[in-house]
C-alpha cells in the first residue's frame, strides 16, 4: 500500500465532514498515512529479520535489532494520530443525526 492509497482511504472516512474541518485535518491525515505505510514496512523487515538476533552457539547472548526499537515508537505515533482523528469524527456527528427522533 502506498502513502497516497492510505491517504485516500483515511480521507474517505471523513466523507461528509465540513470542508474547513477537513482542510484543517489534512496534515494529520497525511501523517497518519505515512506512519501506517512505515509501520507496514517495519513489520515486513521484522518478519524477515526478527526483532532479536540470537547467537546460535550461546542462545543467552542476544542483541536487540534496531527495528525492534522503532516499531513501538512508530506504532505509538500512529495510534496517537488515529485516536485524535477518530475523536474528530465522533464530534462531527450531531445528536440530532443519531436516528433517535422516532423514540421521543
Amino acid at each position: 500500500m502506498t502513502i497516497e492509497e492510505e491517504y485516500e482511504r483515511i480521507k474517505n472516512l471523513f466523507d461528509g465532514v465540513d470542508e474547513n474541518q477537513l482542510a484543517l485535518l489534512d496534515g494529520a491525515i497525511v501523517e497518519a498515512a505515512r506512519l501506517r505505510t512505515e509501520l507496514n514496512r517495519l513489520h515486513m523487515i521484522a518478519a524477515a529479520s526478527g526483532l532479536v538476533k540470537v547467537d546460535p552457539v550461546n542462545p543467552s547472548r542476544q542483541k536487540e535489532l534496531p527495528v525492534s526499537k522503532l516499531l513501538p515508537k512508530v506504532r505509538a505515533s500512529y495510534a496517537n494520530i488515529i485516536f485524535k482523528l477518530a475523536a474528530v469524527l465522533g464530534r462531527t456527528v450531531d445528536d440530532d443525526d443519531l436516528g433517535l427522533d422516532d423514540y421521543e
